[in-house]
């Protein structure tokens, strides 16, 4: 508000200072959100820039799920969709895999009648750990830090799961994954009682590019194509902090990840039955499922490759593990 020395300003100038000063105030509440956009904040009366980036994997990681199987389980529940899936790849091969989920998830909106908006709100529904939120929320809360999503899922469930949850406005740097596209089709009948459904397909993330000449992965996404792109307009690179549990992080954290950078690897078991659950989810008791590829994938490119990644790598499975993991981080960057 503004001072003034004058005794009699009438009732309506106290009005109007109010309102400049309103006004004063919400340019004040634009501006750090626009920095930080920017990858730059104020602190402490400096101008400082992001000095680290948190990557984060989308599938057992934001989620607690594997988002293709998900979705079409929602309809036709796990075991039928596993059998049917599995004998897709089977004819197709793993190479196929995105074009063998949309072909199943179109069989299942077609069985149950479902919409596009079914299937939205199926993958709005994954679970996820209430301390990986909370972990998100803590690097969100933190000037220095920024936070992407590189994905080998699509961003039609990602950014469904996201908004629904409250979580888009955490990954300030972007989502870089394949695209989910909807296409009007109609039935072959010819007359007046033609329907329009909508048919769901994905477009490799790595046509973006033009394609990838990575051997080690599969052709819709090199995670490390995405990183070092993301890197390179970056006018000073950040620390990488990288969280993941898959195969295919291991590329990235062999070949972009350096000394000074860190990777939050899970390990251990996943649970059996993800599928039948939604929403925040507190730890579980049970670990019967499948573990988690990234380290055995590492040791193996040891073994086979003589590559190892030269980043600092410390473990979790539990969302609070993680969590604390984060905060260490996070703390040590406040020194």
């Amino acid at each position: 508000m503004y001072i003034t020395h004058q005794a009699d300003f009438s009732k309506l100038e106290f009005v109007e200072k109010i309102g400049n000063a309103a006004e004063i105030l919400l340019v004040l509440s634009i501006v750090p959100t626009y920095l930080r956009y920017c990858g730059l904040w104020r602190r402490s009366g400096a101008l400082m820039m992001e000095t680290t980036l948190f990557v984060w994997d989308f599938d057992w990681t934001v989620i607690n799920c594997n988002s293709d199987e998900y979705i079409p389980a929602s309809f036709i529940g796990s075991d039928e969709m596993e059998r049917r899936l599995r004998a897709m790849i089977k004819q197709h091969g793993p190479a196929k895999w995105h074009d063998c989920v949309a072909d199943l998830i179109n069989d299942c909106m077609t069985e149950s009648k479902a919409t596009k908006q079914d299937v939205l709100n199926a993958a709005a529904s994954m679970p996820y750990l209430s301390d990986v939120r909370g972990a998100l929320e803590d690097i969100a809360n933190d000037s220095k830090c920024g936070l992407c999503i590189i994905s080998d899922g699509n961003d039609e469930f990602i950014k469904a799961f996201l908004k629904r949850n409250n979580m888009i406005d955490f990954f300030s740097r972007g989502i870089e994954t394949n695209f989910g596209i909807w296409d009007n089709n109609k039935d072959d009948d010819n007359d007046n009682t033609t329907m329009s459904k909508e048919l769901f397909s994905v477009v490799h993330q790595s046509t973006k590019y033009g394609g990838h000449s990575c051997a080690k992965c599969p052709p819709n996404l090199c995670k490390t194509q995405v990183l070092l792109d993301i890197l390179s307009k970056e006018t000073q690179r950040p620390r990488v902090v990288y969280i993941g549990d898959g195969s295919n992080d291991v590329c990235p954290a062999i070949n972009v990840l350096e000394k000074g950078d860190v990777l939050l690897a899970r390990k251990g078991n996943k649970i059996s039955n993800p599928n039948a659950l939604s929403g925040e989810q507190q730890e579980p008791s049970e670990f019967s499922g499948q573990e988690f590829p990234i380290m055995a994938t590492i040791e193996r490119r040891q073994r086979e490759d003589g590559l190892i990644p030269r980043c600092r790598i410390s473990t979790w499975n539990l969302g609070k593990e993680l969590r604390d993991l984060v905060q260490s981080i996070l703390n040590l960057s406040d020194v």
